[in-house]
């Protein structure tokens, strides 16, 4: 078992992971309705920005086996896992870059034709209209057709009052709740005292930490969160076609798919 008091935030191991956020049932289920969508599209070209460890593009990779996959993300070491993790699969069509997602859309030429966001678009910073920005960066460079899959945890609103703050307090108690029953179970492999111990104590750690996030959200502390209504809004002026803006469980997450 790992050191779970140590282990860092924002999952920059495998450990990390494989034992919290890729074993909660919010995630599998965003992580597996992403992967569909993007296997029905058929792009030629896909780019996954805040890629993390790899997860999700490599699943992207063995879905899309014709398809060539970028994943970037703006941590060194983390890219160096996902490069390590290709690798042993043995996934020639799959790439990683050390970039910021803000800047790589701001040089980049042309953008593949399927861009994916999965629990990373709410890392733009405030305030809100870098976000615009970022929307309107990749509409300038998507080729016509391209799409944009944003798979998020979305708030009800963007307000930032009193009522907001009980409301993000109340959705990540869920939150907290269901990320320690997934991970318990899924880390429970036998019925004696150790491994029950064991599958508690990452049940434990995994609702601290979505507990935690819940602080970071409502304090806006790298957890920029927005509301589905306010994406839809501001991709439409900027010019993008919605085509689906949907939940995909109680617990505030969805996916939104945007069109050039």
């Amino acid at each position: 078992m790992g050191d779970y008091d140590s282990t860092p935030s924002f999952y920059t191991t495998d450990e990390t992971f494989e034992k919290y956020l890729g074993q909660t049932s919010y995630y599998l289920a965003l992580q597996d309705n992403v992967v569909e969508l993007v296997s029905h599209a058929a792009p030629n070209r896909i780019v996954e920005m805040g890629s993390g460890t790899g997860q999700t593009a490599i699943r992207l990779t063995e879905e899309t086996p014709a398809t060539e996959v970028l994943g970037i993300d703006n941590r060194e070491t983390v890219v160096e896992v996902s490069r390590t993790n290709a690798d042993k699969l043995g996934l020639s069509n799959l790439t990683f870059e050390t970039a910021d997602m803000t800047e790589y859309v701001k040089t980049v030429t042309t953008l593949p034709e399927m861009v994916v966001l999965l629990y990373s678009f709410h890392h733009i910073p405030d305030p809100l209209q870098q976000k615009v920005d970022f929307l309107e960066e990749c509409y300038t460079a998507l080729p016509e057709g391209g799409h944009i899959c944003i798979a998020e945890t979305f708030l009800k609103n963007n307000a930032r009052d009193t009522a907001a703050a009980r409301e993000i307090q109340t959705r990540w108690a869920h939150r907290g709740v269901e990320a320690f029953a997934s991970t318990f179970w899924s880390a429970l492999d036998g019925i004696n005292s150790a491994a029950i111990e064991h599958a508690q104590e990452v049940g434990e750690f995994s609702r601290d930490h979505e507990l935690e996030a819940g602080d970071n959200v409502r304090t806006r502390d790298d957890e920029y969160l927005i509301s589905r209504d306010w994406l839809v809004d501001h991709a439409h002026s900027v010019g993008f076609d919605v085509l689906l803006a949907e939940p995909v469980n109680s617990l505030g997450d969805g996916i939104v798919l945007l069109e050039k």
